[in-house]
């Protein structure tokens, strides 16, 4: 990500009261930014870790999400998407309703940053989209006469490359993948290591590696000339599910 994106970052922390940071739940180490949450804590303002789609993960896991997380920051799990944990958070920004303030939102692409605003405002107001880096510069929304929320652009830390890691935190569409095969059978391997029984359960299929792409491919019916299993589209329908949040970890 250009560094024109991180002063923006930057600018939206030295600008806001209070910074709110929005995590996954699976991959909270993953799309933590240490670095910014140190910034926000040593400027002597308040720093909220909002653990999102806390709902695709186990209880054990989400309550894994929280450690390293630095002190005095708040964590609060969260499912923007079904609204659990909006009011924590609103109890938490609660503090600067007697003032006017500016809550700064930041966090990885696709995190849920937009999701999160529109929840808190009630209504649609951020634009959001499954699309990594779909905000491309702040957008203000006002929450109350008081409040302004500001949603800043998505950061990937310099030199990250690895491009099956960045799809996986929702940081690299699957158009962009340049193996989609590959990225598929990783996938799998991932999924069956922590939720074994995840890909039975959502696709019917028992198979392991390339026997589960080939299994997903019969059973949606994706075969090429010949009846030869597509592995292919299998690969981008489990790598778009995946994407939209339908495989559950």
């Amino acid at each position: 990500m250009g560094r024109g994106f991180a002063s923006r970052v930057n600018r939206v922390i030295w600008q806001s009261d209070i910074v709110i940071e929005v995590i996954d739940a699976r991959f909270p180490e993953e799309t933590r930014n240490s670095d910014l949450e140190k910034k926000v804590i040593d400027s002597g303002k308040k720093l909220i870790v909002a653990i999102n789609k806390a709902d695709l993960v186990s209880k054990e896991r989400a309550k894994r999400a929280k450690r390293g997380i630095l002190r005095p920051a708040v964590c609060v799990f969260l499912s923007a998407k079904d609204k659990k944990g909006i009011n924590r958070i609103m109890r938490e920004i609660g503090i600067a309703k007697k003032g006017t303030a500016v809550i700064g939102v930041i966090g990885y692409p696709n995190t849920g940053k937009s999701s999160l605003i529109n929840a808190l405002k009630g209504r649609k107001v951020a634009r959001t989209s499954k699309r990594a880096g779909f905000t491309r510069g702040e957008q203000l929304v006002r929450l109350n006469q008081e409040v302004m929320l500001v949603d800043s652009p998505g950061v990937i830390p310099f030199g990250e490359r690895d491009e099956f890691g960045l799809f996986l935190v929702g940081a690299k569409n699957v158009q962009d993948l340049s193996d989609k095969e590959f990225a598929a059978l990783k996938l799998i391997e991932f999924i069956q290591k922590n939720n074994p029984k995840e890909l039975e359960k959502k696709y019917g299929v028992v198979g392991k590696d390339e026997k589960a792409l080939e299994e997903i491919a019969i059973k949606r019916k994706k075969l090429s000339t010949g009846g030869v299993p597509d592995l292919n589209a299998a690969a981008r329908i489990l790598l778009e599910d995946w994407s939209k949040g339908k495989l559950k970890t």
